[in-house]
């Protein structure tokens, strides 16, 4: 029917503010004949578009914001300074900046895995036993097991013998690979139940 198209653009101007840049595009695009909800889907999807865009560069602005502070720190801490070469400007790392690497470095080598896995250990209706006897010199990674067998459900029997009905999670696993305290931990799964329980 004869207005259709310009009622409908009306109707979509007069809810919302439309941008004439989108409707105008949007309309070319849609070509002679095109229904106005053609167009108007049009005129959606670039707003969409230009929404998104707009996140993506107020995103990067965040970031580049957020490298240019992190650049003055350093600047200010005296860990690097720009010397300029030809014309160019290069980051250095001042001495006090190569000293503060190698800790950094030191620690992060020394660092130890997020010992809380979460939903990971999952009860699986059977008792697990985990036996440990982790050197003196690894006190670290033996605290770090506690901690992590407490996170995971287990409780404490005696020393160092911990029990629960949780199944192990395979990120735990691989931690204690990473740790080099497999040859420390043993890890028992009872199945069946024992003979005293039988008698009694």
């Amino acid at each position: 029917m004869k207005g259709d198209v310009t009622l409908r653009l009306l109707e979509y101007i007069g809810d919302a503010a439309i941008d004439v840049a989108d409707l105008t595009i949007a309309f070319l695009e849609s070509g002679y004949g095109a229904s106005s909800r053609e167009i108007l889907n049009r005129v959606e999807r670039r707003s969409i578009m230009r929404a998104k865009n707009k996140e993506a560069k107020s995103e990067k602005e965040r970031f580049r914001q957020r490298f240019y502070s992190m650049m003055h720190k350093l600047k200010k801490d005296g860990l690097v300074d720009v010397v300029v070469k030809d014309k160019k400007s290069f980051l250095r790392l001042t001495s006090d900046g190569k000293r503060r690497l190698l800790v950094l470095k030191k620690n992060h080598a020394n660092a130890l895995p997020d010992n809380s896995y979460g939903e990971c250990g999952a009860a699986n209706g059977r008792f697990t036993i985990v036996v440990f006897d982790v050197p003196e010199k690894e006190r670290r990674k033996r605290f770090w097991l506690r901690s992590a067998l407490r996170n995971l459900g287990f409780q404490l029997i005696q020393k160092s013998v911990w029990m629960g009905k949780v199944k192990i999670p395979e990120m735990f696993l691989d931690d204690l690979k990473e740790l080099h305290l497999i040859d420390y931990v043993e890890i028992f799964e009872i199945s069946k139940t024992g003979s005293l329980r039988q008698l009694a």
